[in-house]
């Protein structure tokens, strides 16, 4: 997939770690988990293609099975939390969980967390405006003296602020669900999202509009995304890592970009 907006280079480069395998005997880091033998992974479900619930009731989409890649290889079973966004990082640092799989930016304020560790990068992506097929809103710039909806604990209220300022309404909600019902009910005039997840809800309704080129704010948007372990944790850090450098050299990294995300 190729997110890249001109400008805009990522170098997508995982680092590699002189360490032993992850998943050696007593690893550190497996004392220290939310449940023992088991790694406890927060994430909202309502971030397609990302995180998502399927047809039969079980959580998928492209960061669950990364993570379930990354449990599998060092050799842990998965306990997935479905808890609102802004829900993710206070449970990370109360203990609650082990690890936040839930299509989050790799932002400069979260890498300078005295909270948290952010991994490696895993995929491309940047911010911009889901609106309704046949607005006046045309590119993200007209966000300006409109009502706009962005999810709580989410990096596009800050971004939203800095761009406009007092010249924006912004109003925010749990989920993404939450604010298409009020766009399309006319109560906001456009959502704040990442353009992967407003991609995927465009393809399922003809309704909405995605606005391409996005937002550009250096450090902010465009930006990857990561997982998030606890900063009492970088030993687990190191280990997902290491599985994130083995499933991007193995190729399965691309491969599950293929399948959740193709072309958006």
């Amino acid at each position: 997939m190729n997110l890249r907006m001109p400008g805009f280079a990522v170098p997508f480069m995982l680092c590699a770690f002189a360490v032993a395998p992850a998943h050696a005997a007593g690893p550190s880091y497996a004392e220290k988990l939310a449940t023992s033998g088991t790694i406890t992974i927060a994430t909202t479900g309502n971030a397609p293609p990302m995180t998502t619930v399927g047809t039969d009731g079980k959580l998928t989409g492209f960061d669950v099975e990364l993570c379930r890649r990354i449990a599998e290889g060092l050799e842990l079973k998965t306990e997935f939390v479905r808890v609102d966004f802004s829900a993710t990082i206070p449970g990370l640092k109360a203990g609650r969980f082990d690890m936040i799989c839930s299509a989050t930016a790799r932002t400069p304020q979260r890498l300078a967390s005295p909270d948290l560790y952010m991994t490696e990068p895993t995929i491309e992506n940047f911010s911009t405006l889901l609106v309704k097929a046949g607005t006046t809103i045309t590119t993200v710039a007209d966000a300006k003296g409109k009502t706009v909806g962005a999810v709580r604990g989410g990096q596009e209220n800050k971004l939203l602020a800095d761009i406009f300022g007092s010249d924006i309404t912004i109003t925010t909600y749990p989920g993404i669900a939450e604010e298409i019902l009020d766009l399309k009910n006319g109560r906001i005039d456009a959502i704040a999202i990442n353009y992967v997840t407003a991609s995927q809800h465009v393809k399922e309704d003809a309704a909405l509009k995605v606005l391409k080129p996005g937002f550009t704010v250096d450090g902010v948007s465009p930006y990857t995304h990561a997982l998030i372990v606890s900063r009492s944790q970088p030993e687990l850090l190191e280990a997902v890592n290491t599985e994130l450098k083995r499933l991007k050299d193995s190729g399965e990294l691309a491969a599950l970009e293929k399948e959740w995300i193709g072309g958006n």
